[in-house]
């Protein structure tokens, strides 16, 4: 996705930016998937897959976030998405240790930010409808994406393969990342 992002025609800046982002999940992709195809192990490669979705989510945010006033609809549609985080992150707090509990906590926290800033471009009134609906499914995909992946990462249940639990992932994870090509290339950005 990441070649296609850089050769695609993009006609608006939110688009050129976008390409931030998706060399962000190149780096997180290495750390996460890739670095176990090594013969060696890499240190703390999980981390480092987390900073690079940081990287990713800041980028999005700085997105879709500037052109949005944060109100009181704003805030209202944050909180799903903490109340889900914070769920989550009491089943596996005692999982995450050293280093790993505080940045997934930080990640939790820019996750929430990122979901809850791109749903909010519906009520916004500057993507055009199409573009800001699909930027919702995308922050929305993106955050369960993210559910399932502190799951494999900290429950040892789940930290095996399992394929059910792996296709849940591919199926949010793949369909966010691809809408986010379709905004990349979208005439009508805008109203």
């Amino acid at each position: 996705m990441f070649f296609t992002i850089l050769v695609m025609r993009k006609k608006y800046w939110e688009q050129k930016i976008l390409v931030l982002a998706f060399a962000f999940t190149v780096l997180s992709d290495f750390f996460f998937v890739f670095v176990n195809t090594l013969d060696q192990p890499v240190a703390n490669s999980p981390l480092y897959g987390m900073l690079g979705f940081v990287g990713a989510y800041a980028t999005l945010i700085f997105i879709f976030g500037r052109h949005l006033n944060f109100n009181k609809n704003t805030i209202l549609t944050l909180i799903p998405f903490v109340l889900l985080f914070g769920f989550m992150f009491l089943n596996l707090r005692k999982y995450a240790a050293g280093y790993m509990f505080p940045a997934a906590i930080v990640l939790g926290i820019i996750l929430c930010v990122t979901a809850a800033v791109m749903v909010s471009t519906i009520y916004s009134g500057y993507f055009s409808k199409k573009s800001a609906y699909l930027i919702a499914l995308t922050g929305c995909l993106m955050f369960f994406s993210d559910i399932f992946v502190a799951y494999t990462l900290f429950h040892p249940d789940y930290a095996k393969f399992i394929l059910w639990k792996d296709n849940l992932i591919a199926a949010t994870y793949v369909p966010a990342w691809t809408i986010l090509l379709l905004i990349a290339s979208e005439e009508e950005l805008y109203q």
